[in-house]
């Protein structure tokens, strides 16, 4: 029986869980600790597949703690694939890492804070506009994603500042070479 979908916070979006035989399975990776349903629930990482199934798991996790052969520990797989070593209980392949990364800044975002650095190093107004015109896509990209947004509001205020002041200092200085 299907119990809850992953949603797409996470790299296992849309894969099901389900409960077939006392034991918890995830889609694609294999058995499941009726504590990590829970804690993937408290995260927000899945969707109940219905009304009533989160009061029945944490049902189902209140047997397993009173009785610890009532089911829901994870379980090594007996199947032929491939799996790393036992980690804590749990099979540690890739895609058990994968569900638990954390969320990284766009790329864009991070193109346009380097370019922020690289003009501190080489002082070129160009440096500053294309690094302005990659944070801000960036930046509304991360909000939008609900990324990390820390890089690239760094890189949008520094490429403005300095891109703002060199402006200023290029009219200065056109303002006094015409004055001369």
């Amino acid at each position: 029986m299907v119990v809850a979908r992953f949603t797409l916070v996470t790299g296992w979006a849309g894969r099901s869980i389900t409960y077939e035989s006392g034991q918890f399975a995830l889609e694609g990776y294999g058995p499941l600790a009726v504590q990590d349903v829970l804690q993937y629930d408290q995260q927000g990482q899945i969707a109940w597949e219905y009304d009533g199934l989160r009061e029945w798991v944490g049902q189902v996790a209140a047997a397993a703690r009173s009785s610890p052969a009532a089911g829901g520990f994870p379980v090594q797989s007996s199947s032929s694939e491939t799996r790393g070593p036992l980690l804590y209980g749990y099979a540690a392949d890739a895609q058990y890492f994968e569900v638990n990364k954390l969320p990284s800044p766009p790329g864009i975002a991070v193109a346009g804070f380097s370019l922020a650095i690289l003009g501190f190093i080489f002082p070129v107004l160009v440096w500053w506009w294309v690094g302005l015109a990659l944070s801000w896509p960036g930046y509304t990209r991360a909000v939008r994603e609900q990324l990390p947004t820390g890089l690239a509001l760094a890189g949008l205020i520094i490429n403005a500042v300095m891109t703002v002041s060199s402006v200023m200092f290029l009219l200065v200085v056109i303002l006094l070479v015409a004055t001369s």
